[in-house]
């Protein structure tokens, strides 16, 4: 047990140094058997890291660091050094499907709408629900594709989508039995 002689506070923490009241130097106090009687014996001097710094420095914020671009890292994978994948956004995993996903829609939407509307004139066919609904997809596809090639690294499922979609274009355009 210690106690500090300047304000008698008992600490049983005999890993402090000094009191946490008023800083003195605290004193080790071993208590006899009797219980009544306490002896006080001066702690041994030692130098610490506390008698030397002072606790009422300015405290300076560190001045913030550039943000760097994450380097790529290589993985060595049975022999074979390949670059790790660089860590993607959810936005950026969106706008990567978001192509195939349109292109995918266009497909269905002539498959299953566009082909079997009955058609009694031209002028009705285009004004129709159906093939308005077609365009849309069709202009959202490529657009969306042609935005993804333009800020994606991964470019596969963009061009996949230009190519479903141009091949949904042909095949409405190419006459049928």
């Amino acid at each position: 047990m210690k106690r500090c002689p300047k304000c008698n506070v008992d600490y049983f923490d005999n890993m402090l140094e000094f009191c946490l009241e008023d800083g003195t130097k605290l004193l080790v106090v071993s208590e006899t058997s009797g219980g009544s009687a306490a002896k006080t014996v001066a702690a041994p001097a030692r130098s610490t890291v506390a008698e030397t710094i002072s606790f009422e420095a300015p405290i300076v914020p560190a001045a913030p660091q550039p943000l760097e671009k994450p380097e790529i890292e290589t993985v060595v994978t049975r022999g074979i050094a390949q670059e790790a994948p660089p860590d993607r956004s959810n936005s950026t995993r969106a706008l990567e499907i978001a192509p195939i996903v349109l292109a995918l829609m266009h497909n269905w939407w002539q498959w299953l709408y566009l082909e079997n509307q009955y058609v009694s004139s031209i002028a009705s066919y285009v004004f129709s629900a159906n093939f308005l609904m077609w365009i849309v997809l069709l202009g959202a596809g490529i657009a969306l594709s042609l935005k993804a090639l333009k800020s994606l690294q991964d470019k596969t499922f963009a061009y996949i989508s230009l190519v479903i979609l141009a091949i949904n274009l042909l095949l409405f355009v190419v006459p049928r039995k």
